[in-house]
């Protein structure tokens, strides 16, 4: 009677647990992806919620940001107009808590002959769960050639 009751409830958890997988695996991606909507709109308070207080960033051109730095870049007095940005290629790998998430960001640029062209990164985030939010502890940009 035991080994039955401990293989049903092996049988019951695999499901729940792989759900529970997918539902952390989606939510490692949405997040991934409205934090790089939120710094391309210098949304700084919204940014700053998502950032574990440990953020480091490492830039298109290879420098290592800390956390204040980044957010110094994205303060409300330096906003730009973004370009169009496209987020594609999105794969998050939850594990425990912590996840790391791969995507392509494409961005339409003007072109010296003002037609648009397309500028992209990798970009590569790690975020750890602090309560039940994903927050991110690094980032890399590396340019797409």
């Amino acid at each position: 009677m035991r080994v039955f009751l401990g293989m049903a409830a092996a049988l019951v958890s695999a499901p729940v647990a792989a759900q529970s997988v997918e539902i952390d695996t989606h939510n490692l991606a949405q997040q991934a992806e409205a934090f790089v909507q939120v710094r391309n709109r210098f949304d700084q308070a919204a940014m700053i919620a998502m950032m574990a207080p440990e953020y480091q960033e490492v830039s298109p051109a290879g420098e290592v940001d800390s956390r204040e730095r980044v957010i110094g870049f994205y303060a409300p007095d330096k906003k730009k107009p973004a370009p169009p940005m496209t987020i594609t290629e999105t794969i998050a790998r939850p594990a425990g808590a912590l996840g790391v998430v791969t995507m392509r960001i494409a961005y339409a640029v003007p072109g010296k002959d003002g037609q648009p062209q397309s500028r992209a990164l990798r970009a590569g985030f790690v975020a750890r769960q602090i309560g039940k939010e994903w927050r991110f502890v690094s980032a890399q940009f590396t340019p797409i050639r």
